[in-house]
């Protein structure tokens, strides 16, 4: 049977005993505040993950062991009884006048609950016999230590050589925030806590120690974001109304971003006109688009007649880009039968045309009218022009007309054919379309990354 001896009184005990002093003790204590500080989390190379444990043992008559045994250890939280937290075995430990080390940890890495709280206690079964009686852990000063860093409440100061990479600091409004700094400049580049209105707020700086962009999450009530640049900058503040919540650099938002949006123009006339027998304009309007796309023209107004009967009445009402000439389908004829009965007539009039834009260059829409025979006048004539930037199919635009074709053949209705003609172009005419933004997109994109991996060679040429 094995026995271990009592170094203070020289006679057998069934107890391990740890050395007072030496090298060995010193290692197991120091091993066991690393267990407490850092079990569980990766720790730096420099320190050991293991347990330094030494022992003596004797045999039944007293005697130093003098050959190799098979330690089984453990870890409890309780002196007695209770469920082993971690164990290893070892085997052929070599004995020396009754001495032997382990380094526990060493064939069963360490887990966290070994050292999470304490007491923990050691218990050791020397060539498969009865537990001996368990043995405690105890901390050194080093391990103390660690356990004040691990209940820290003033703050925390992580250190890369002399720069406190990460530490909390203290703001002017008395909040807690942690700080970053650079290594190689011993700037501050980040700090994240909380605001002067207590929200949560992230700074980060330029290399030049200015505020680069800052974020805090409940300005004055709503969220803020501003990007600072060295010229020009850029804010989200929620707490603002309209326009005024984002605001952008001078030319920070490109002409198809800006433009690309409907637009309107519109005019009234509630006076009578006097139709006479040249073509003429009654009301116009102008709109200037930002950008190519059309521009959808609608007019209304009501014809009319003062009719004599067996005299002919008519004329003719239209839209026009140039105010001399109808376009094509533009010129709708009013009329009263040459038998009606003499008097009063009325006849609402609705027109609508498409007009090609170009970027920049005034569209001018004109509500034309002209008298054929008999008296016509027009009243409540309104004009409408809406630009429209981008087409979803087929447009056939309103043009000058080479002549009314309304001398040419009758035809009949869309044949099926005819319909599908139609169908297939608009659907060509929308993937042409979407086909050209993606392209302006990837040409952006491509120009987008030119510029960043220029500022990336040029930081890395600092």
């Amino acid at each position: 049977m094995n026995r271990f001896l009592d170094n203070t009184r020289s006679r057998p005990f069934r107890r391990l005993v740890r050395k007072p002093a030496g090298k060995a003790a010193r290692s197991l204590l120091f091993c066991v505040a690393l267990a407490i500080a850092g079990a569980g989390a990766a720790a730096y190379a420099a320190v050991p993950q293991t347990i330094a444990f030494q022992g003596f043992l004797t045999d039944a008559g007293g005697q130093p062991l003098e050959v190799p045994v098979n330690l089984d250890i453990a870890v409890y939280n309780a002196a007695s009884g209770g469920t082993a937290l971690w164990t290893e075995a070892h085997t052929g430990v070599p004995v020396s006048k009754g001495v032997f080390a382990v380094a526990l940890g060493s064939v069963s890495p360490l887990s966290g609950a070994v050292a999470k709280t304490s007491p923990r206690f050691i218990g050791i079964r020397v060539n498969g016999e009865a537990e001996l009686p368990r043995t405690e852990l105890r901390a050194t000063p080093f391990a103390l230590r660690a356990q004040a860093a691990d209940s820290v409440t003033a703050g925390i100061n992580l250190k890369s050589g002399n720069v406190s990479v990460l530490s909390s600091q203290f703001s002017t409004q008395g909040e807690l925030n942690l700080e970053w700094r650079s290594q190689e400049f011993n700037q501050v580049v980040a700090k994240l806590g909380a605001g002067f209105t207590g929200d949560g707020t992230l700074v980060l700086f330029s290399e030049n120690g200015a505020t680069g962009m800052e974020a805090l999450s409940n300005r004055f009530g709503d969220p803020f974001l501003g990007i600072y640049g060295t010229l020009q900058s850029a804010f989200i503040d929620l707490d603002q109304d309209f326009d005024s919540s984002i605001r952008f650099p001078v030319g920070g938002i490109n002409s198809v971003e800006s433009f690309n949006e409907p637009g309107l123009a519109s005019a009234t006339n509630t006076n009578f006109t006097s139709l006479t027998s040249t073509v003429s304009s009654v009301l116009s309007r102008t709109l200037t688009p930002p950008t190519g796309g059309f521009v959808l023209a609608l007019g209304q107004c009501v014809a009319r007649f003062a009719h004599s009967s067996g005299t002919a009445t008519s004329g003719a009402v239209g839209l026009s880009d140039d105010g001399i000439t109808f376009g094509t389908a533009q010129d709708v004829n009013v009329q009263v039968a040459t038998g009606a009965a003499s008097g009063s007539y009325s006849i609402p009039v609705h027109l609508n045309g498409v007009f090609a834009a170009t970027a920049g260059t005034p569209v001018t829409v004109h509500l034309m009218g002209s008298e054929a025979s008999g008296a016509i006048e027009i009243e409540d004539v309104s004009l409408t022009l809406l630009y429209v930037p981008t087409s979803y199919g087929t447009v056939s635009q309103t043009l000058l007309a080479v002549g009314d074709g309304e001398d040419a053949p009758a035809r009949g209705p869309q044949t099926p054919g005819e319909v599908l003609s139609e169908k297939l172009a608009s659907q060509e005419a929308n993937a042409a379309r979407l086909e050209q933004e993606l392209a302006t997109m990837r040409a952006a994109h491509l120009t987008m990354r030119a510029e960043m991996d220029a500022a990336r060679a040029a930081m890395a040429d600092r």
